[in-house]
């Protein structure tokens, strides 16, 4: 253990400590002696409750890191894997997602972890503790975020900041420079169109190494559908009214979704990986057949695996002109619970995790997700991040709106594939097309509304 002087001229501790992960990574916590931020003092000795996925994943991701810091805070770990055991070996999605909320409720926890949709249903039944104006009482600092991510929260809870994320996913297209180069291509670059990135995507069309075809954007997963809401979704577009009471789907942005889409398919410009092809070494980007993927956090095989000969780039998710937003997906947003009787202690975790200690962390670890912070994930394995960070958050616009999007896609999807595949085929115009999508998604989406009501 080390004194040290840091930018201020106060005197911190750096405490070394191994991270046993996939790798091995040294990494240096300083602890401040003027005592721990925010409350006027150092909190009190003290215990909380929350979820996680089990006690194990808990210690490795935030536990010791927060001992370390409050080693006065107990941290009582209750499982979610029991939540598999009640449900046995067919799950589906919503049930899932029930037995959790279940949990939560039952569990009396001190700091609840939710993703989107649980957190704005806990901000609107009263269940979340407004952090606001201790964030300010703190001066703590949420000018790092990603720009905009600190209004998509509040938006998640009506205005309210009630939580914290300390990581975000986000997506963006990778490409292969080794393709481009050889075939004379220029590459893509930051904030160009869908229709400039299928039309780009269309020039290896009739590309091939070998007797292998070369594809110009590669799904590992999808349809036309896929591309299709892939394009609304970075129009800003909605598929449901904001009461959620009417299908929005025949509409001149969503036609033009649909257009983009179909024509890319009936160019050959994009391809789904077949549903047999479910292994990473399958995928065809990873292995050098593909230009262009959409993708997350490069922590995939063609990044890890040195063996593998991708050279790659990557630049931000395709947008629409005027709309240079993107939606992340939050997955571990931590908040307060309102009845927490150890609220100060609870601010104080969901304060740490979301920190700059963290922050550095998680920039090292690279474990699936990204620092929700800029400036510190600013490059891996050599590449640059910044495509990841550039575009700001989309409020909580989303294209489901409160629709449960599962549900009403588990019934849409087949009059979707359907509709689509015969714009494709040119047996039918977008415009018939549209006019009918809207037509089906309406009588599901009544259904939906009915059946809600029935169990009420």
């Amino acid at each position: 253990m080390e004194m040290e002087k840091n930018g201020d001229g106060e005197e911190e501790i750096c405490t070394k400590v191994k991270i046993c992960s996939d790798t091995r990574i040294d990494f240096v916590i300083h602890r401040r002696l003027l005592g721990h931020e925010g409350f006027a003092g150092t909190a009190a000795p003290s215990k909380i409750k929350l979820v996680y996925q089990d006690e194990e994943a808990f210690y490795h991701d935030y536990g010791k890191y927060f001992s370390m810091k409050y080693p006065q805070i107990e941290v009582e770990v209750i499982p979610e894997v029991q939540v598999l055991k009640n449900l046995g070996n067919m799950i589906r999605a919503d049930e899932y997602e029930a037995e959790v909320k279940k949990l939560l409720e039952k569990a009396d926890v001190d700091v609840y972890m939710l993703d989107s949709g649980m957190y704005e249903q806990f901000a609107a039944d009263g269940k979340l503790y407004d952090i606001g104006e201790v964030i300010g009482q703190d001066g703590y600092n949420v000018e790092e975020f990603m720009p905009g991510l600190i209004d998509s929260i509040k938006s998640l809870g009506n205005g309210k900041p009630y939580g914290l994320t300390p990581q975000i996913s986000v997506r963006a297209l990778y490409y292969n420079t080794k393709l481009f180069k050889e075939n004379q291509i220029d590459p893509p670059t930051h904030k160009m169109t869908w229709q400039e990135v299928l039309q780009l995507a269309a020039r290896f069309s009739n590309v091939k190494q070998g007797n292998n075809p070369i594809h110009g954007m590669y799904y590992s997963y999808g349809d036309a559908g896929t591309v299709m809401f892939d394009i609304a979704d970075s129009s800003g577009l909605k598929l449901f009214d904001p009461k959620g009471e009417k299908v929005l789907i025949n509409s001149d942005s969503w036609k033009k979704a649909i257009r983009l889409a179909t024509d890319a398919m009936r160019s050959e410009a994009v391809y789904f990986a077949p549903e047999e092809q479910i292994y990473p070494s399958e995928n065809d980007f990873y292995n050098g057949q593909a230009a262009m993927t959409i993708g997350t956090t490069p922590i995939t095989g063609f990044v890890r695996n040195n063996e593998v000969p991708v050279d790659w780039e990557v630049v931000t998710f395709p947008i629409e002109p005027g709309y240079e937003s993107i939606g992340v997906s939050l997955y571990s947003l931590f908040a307060v619970s309102a009845n927490s009787p150890n609220k100060r202690a609870a601010w104080e975790f969901v304060k740490f995790t979301s920190g700059t200690e963290m922050a550095h962390a998680r920039s090292r670890t690279m474990s699936g997700a990204m620092p929700s912070r800029t400036g510190y994930l600013k490059e891996f394995k050599g590449k640059s991040m910044e495509a990841f960070y550039m575009l700001n958050v989309k409020q909580s616009d989303r294209l489901w709106g409160n629709i449960p999007e599962f549900e009403f896609y588990r019934l849409f999807n087949k009059t979707l594939e359907v509709e689509l595949q015969a714009v494709i085929d040119n047996k039918k115009s977008v415009d018939e097309a549209a006019a009918a999508l809207e037509i089906k998604g309406q009588e599901i989406l009544s259904k939906l509304h009915e059946e809600t009501k029935r169990r009420q």
